[in-house]
């Protein structure tokens, strides 16, 4: 595989790993503070980090925005549509419910990288996205018996981050890294300012803290995912996305003490073997 592949995979996993963690400070501090506070919290250090970073690299910020046009609009807007989406799915039906829907997010990436950006959808892409799919409903064990808005909620997330995601990969031809996340931050720090304030709680110092950290890994996390996509088609590292499952149930189960069934590590082992299969088969194509 080359190089700027093999490069996309490591920052998708890592990605991945970062969002993980992001969720553990997510649930630990749940119970004092409410969604969209913590939306804010996160948002608000991505953007003092994405602003830190364009005046170090001495970005045209307003120049890039004008170059990014409706894709990066389009990007800012549909990511944080997502993350309405997805919250109010999650308050209102089951985990594991809301968890399999959302995760369905890189097959859409898959089909608009196909429809839109002109990108090849292989056999290879279609089974392993297929198969991770499939470990990700025998890790998760849901049971859709939950009121069905809630559910239309969260699969309408995960077209809609299909959505986004898609135009992060074609803003890469006109918008650093940088700008992308700067505006995206931008653009979702002052939206969920706005739905946080009526219901605003002023946090303990622990959860403060933990506020603080959610930030700093949704941040790192969101670097990480928008360098990948700089470094490779969308439909070939959006199923790296899947180890997510993975890092969230072995994070589950070191940190929050909760169980590890035989369904999850069936399930997260189904979802290795595709991911490694993707790699191999990229890797193979590279050399031949």
């Amino acid at each position: 595989m080359g190089n700027q592949k093999t490069k996309a995979v490591l920052l998708m996993l890592a990605s991945a790993l970062s969002f993980s963690v992001m969720q553990v400070f997510v649930k630990l501090s749940s119970a004092e503070v409410g969604t969209f506070e913590q939306t804010f919290f996160r948002n608000l250090i991505s953007l003092l980090i994405a602003a830190g970073m364009v005046r170090r690299e001495k970005r045209p910020v307003l120049r890039e925005i004008r170059q990014g046009g409706w894709a990066l609009w389009g990007r800012s807007f549909f990511g944080f549509l997502g993350i309405v989406l997805f919250f109010y799915a999650t308050g209102h039906a089951r985990q594991a419910d809301v968890a399999m829907l959302n995760r369905s997010s890189p097959v859409f990436v898959t089909l608009f990288a196909g429809l839109f950006l002109k990108e090849k959808i292989t056999p290879v892409k279609i089974a392993s996205t297929v198969l991770c799919l499939l470990g990700a409903y025998i890790a998760m064990q849901p049971s859709f018996d939950s009121n069905p808005f809630p559910l239309l909620s969260a699969l309408l997330a995960a077209v809609v981050a299909g959505m986004a995601y898609t135009m992060l990969a074609y803003c890469k031809n006109f918008v650093s890294p940088s700008v992308i996340i700067f505006h995206f931050s931008a653009f979702s720090t002052v939206c969920a300012a706005a739905l946080m304030l009526p219901s605003f709680v002023v946090p303990s110092w622990k959860v403060f803290f933990m506020l603080l950290l959610i930030g700093v890994f949704a941040a790192g996390g969101q670097f990480l995912l928008t360098y990948a996509y700089q470094q490779a088609p969308a439909s070939e590292v959006s199923i790296y996305q899947y180890s997510g499952v993975v890092f969230t149930a072995a994070l589950s189960f070191l940190l929050l003490g909760e169980s590890l069934s035989g369904s999850s590590i069936v399930g997260g082992l189904v979802i290795l073997g595709a991911i490694f299969w993707v790699f191999e088969y990229h890797r193979r194509e590279q050399a031949a």
